[in-house]
């Protein structure tokens, strides 16, 4: 994955308010349908790991686990987390290119 244009684009959808950060905040987001995509660290925990899966599943949100470990994803929004949503559908879309471009 080229992870300069990923995350740049995460960074700029911080800064654009458009991220929900850690556990409790993307569940709501997930629930409330206001998430597009949802983002695991790929060190995040089995059971975290499946309950967004499954969360994602009932409520179509696109799940993908990304090639960054909970440190690096501090670095990149500022804050710890293993579970980020993004709740923009033109950022997502944009991520999701990113990503397909560079697997």
């Amino acid at each position: 994955m080229n992870n300069d244009k990923f995350s740049g684009l995460l960074g700029l959808c911080r800064k654009a308010n458009k991220l929900s950060v850690g556990h409790d905040e993307s569940k709501i987001s997930v629930k409330n349908k206001k998430a597009s995509l949802c983002l695991l660290a790929e060190d995040s925990s089995d059971r975290l790991k499946e309950e967004f899966k499954t969360l994602c599943e009932e409520s179509s949100v696109t799940f993908i686990e990304v090639p960054y470990k909970i440190e690096q994803f501090a670095f990149i929004i500022g804050s710890k987390a293993a579970v980020i949503t993004v709740n923009d559908d033109g950022f997502s879309k944009k991520l999701m290119t990113y990503r397909e471009e560079n697997v």
